[in-house]
């Protein structure tokens, strides 16, 4: 089962227009991932979606992404961060420790982000699109604010 695991194509199972959505956010500003999951599983799997080399290597795991903000600002410090999540759980977690210098993104896409009744548990996130491609619909600058990163 770990060999099925480990050599899964993972890029055919990427959202459609996902690498086009970081390939856009980067534009905005330095796109990291920020993800949770088994530490040997987990980077394995951002690798083979090609979502590692669409942020340069920018990616950091955690068991609990959301416990690990200092981290993120330490590593990353920037005036304003955009975080995109299918778990408004997560969102809302982020939210309360870097307020108003976080705006959250909810695709409303996969199954943490159909579970109605866990959704309606937690205050709206800042932005909702029904998909993670609809953000390339979107005007993001005005939307998500001028990303600027502090030197």
């Amino acid at each position: 089962m770990s060999t099925f695991l480990i050599d899964y194509p993972f890029a055919d199972r990427l959202y459609p227009r996902a690498l086009e959505v970081v390939a856009r956010l980067g534009q905005l500003g330095t796109t990291v991932i920020l993800s949770d999951g088994d530490v040997v599983f987990q980077p394995r799997k951002v690798m083979r979606s090609g979502l590692w080399d669409a942020v340069d290597g920018r990616v950091l795991i955690h068991v609990h992404k959301e416990q690990m903000l200092a981290s993120v600002q330490r590593n990353y410090p920037a005036e304003r961060y955009v975080m995109v999540d299918d778990k408004v759980r997560i969102l809302t977690a982020m939210k309360a420790v870097l307020g108003d210098r976080l705006v959250t993104v909810f695709p409303r896409q996969g199954h943490y982000a159909l579970d109605a009744a866990d959704v309606a548990r937690y205050p709206a996130p800042d932005v909702a699109v029904e998909t993670i491609g609809d953000l390339l619909e979107l005007d993001l600058t005005s939307r998500l604010g001028q990303l600027q990163e502090t030197p």
